[in-house]
């Protein structure tokens, strides 16, 4: 019998059950058909993010894994929501595989210096078990291959890699040479370098496994702001401000904007429209839950809109007058 890779069992899996949900009879069919497609997602998710992106070879079918995802994601965009957490999982997913499988051809250039650092240190392993302490010709090679082993194990700390084969190299360089020799006290030069690495601080390569909303060609990191430090121009009311003009509210408004924003999140939770279909606390796809979603939609957006006037309406001193900026931003530059 002919092993079937997992990741084509299910990409298959998947790709049947869609197309039976297409065409299956609106009713008890098509909401078992849609159970069982939605089966096959969490089966799809689960084989696509079963194996590290630095492991080498990639599994098979990992290919026709990227493919599959970025026909589904594409005919399915209009419908993402429907889909969370699994659409936004396989969106970042199908990102990462693309990133590894465009790697250059070329190999990164790191992965030529560790292996030189390599050899260096093969070699001076050599000169030590052959050393003769009395043969002074010895004892010079022997130094000689100490001062090369040191030049190209700085020559890669000083290197960054720009591919994810060259970040999996230097990774496990690293680990051979602690666990031989621990040059560095519990590693913790080794372990700055791979997480600069990492966060592309320094590497013009694509290899991060996070996402990023910036320009994918600007991979330098902005200036990291530690927590409860103010994050905003000076002049705009920062959050101690803002808490302030919040408890200054008579109760009373409190408990309405409370309310207000209460229900706004419950009628949201109704609609489903954060859950997955089968997840949802209206499920089904008849007439009746349709409407009930649809209602409970629109009642979060209005409860939404009556949030933001109403809050706007009590804080004049952040938002402003009614149709006028507030002194804050006047004061830096806005018009009244």
């Amino acid at each position: 019998m002919i092993a079937i890779s997992p990741l084509y069992a299910a990409i298959s899996a998947h790709r049947a059950a869609y197309d039976a949900f297409q065409v299956a009879p609106e009713g008890e069919d098509s909401e078992l058909a849609n159970c069982e497609m939605l089966d096959a997602l969490d089966a799809l998710v689960i084989a696509a993010c079963a194996f590290p992106l630095f492991s080498r070879p990639l599994p098979v079918g990992t290919g026709a894994l990227l493919a599959h995802l970025q026909w589904w994601l594409a005919d399915e965009a209009v419908n993402a929501a429907d889909y969370q957490p699994n659409f936004a999982i396989l969106l970042d997913r199908a990102a990462d595989l693309a990133a590894v499988l465009a790697e250059p051809a070329n190999p990164d250039p790191i992965i030529a210096a560790i292996a030189a650092a390599d050899m260096a240190n093969a070699t001076h392993t050599a000169c030590l078990v052959h050393l003769d302490e009395d043969d002074e010709a010895q004892i010079e090679q022997c130094n000689a291959a100490a001062q090369e082993t040191d030049r190209t194990f700085n020559v890669v700390q000083e290197m960054m890699p720009v591919t994810l084969g060259g970040l999996h190299a230097l990774t496990q360089f690293y680990a051979r040479d602690a666990k031989l020799y621990d040059r560095c006290s519990g590693g913790s030069e080794y372990l700055a370098h791979v997480a600069r690495a990492l966060i592309a601080c320094d590497s013009t390569g694509q290899f991060s496994l996070i996402r990023q909303s910036k320009d994918l060609s600007d991979q330098r990191l902005v200036v990291v702001i530690p927590p409860l430090e103010k994050t905003t121009c000076p002049g705009v009311p920062d959050q101690a401000q803002v808490e302030a003009a919040w408890c200054a509210l008579s109760a009373e408004t409190r408990d309405r904007i409370g309310i207000i924003a209460t229900d706004m999140v419950f009628q949201s939770f109704v609609s489903g429209d954060a859950c997955a279909p089968k997840d949802r606390a209206v499920p089904g796809w008849s007439k009746k839950a349709r409407a009930i979603r649809d209602a409970a939609m629109d009642a979060s957006c209005q409860r939404l809109t009556e949030v933001h006037n109403v809050v706007e309406a009590v804080l004049p001193d952040l938002f402003g007058p009614v149709g006028q900026n507030p002194d804050w931003a006047v004061a830096m530059g806005a018009r009244r």
